[in-house]
């Protein structure tokens, strides 16, 4: 008698007769993509308008002596 593997399955299917749609479940599912599709965009807006500041030799030697010399 082989080892039957189909018993680990965690997401097992439920019978088609079993489930029900619900108007609770529908306004969730809806609530749940339009939250993940603003963290999507959230981020990739951030991503898109990073700016990378661009120091000049002389601020960045006045931050240096402040580094160093500032008490």
């Amino acid at each position: 008698m082989p080892f039957d593997f189909r018993r680990f399955d965690i997401y097992r299917k439920v019978p088609k007769d079993l489930t029900q749609p619900t108007y609770t479940g529908a306004i969730i599912s809806i609530c749940c993509c339009l939250f993940i599709l603003f963290l999507f965009l959230s981020e990739l807006t951030g991503f898109i308008t990073t700016e990378v500041p661009i120091l000049s030799e002389e601020s960045a030697w006045a931050s240096w002596q402040c580094l160093t010399h500032c008490e």
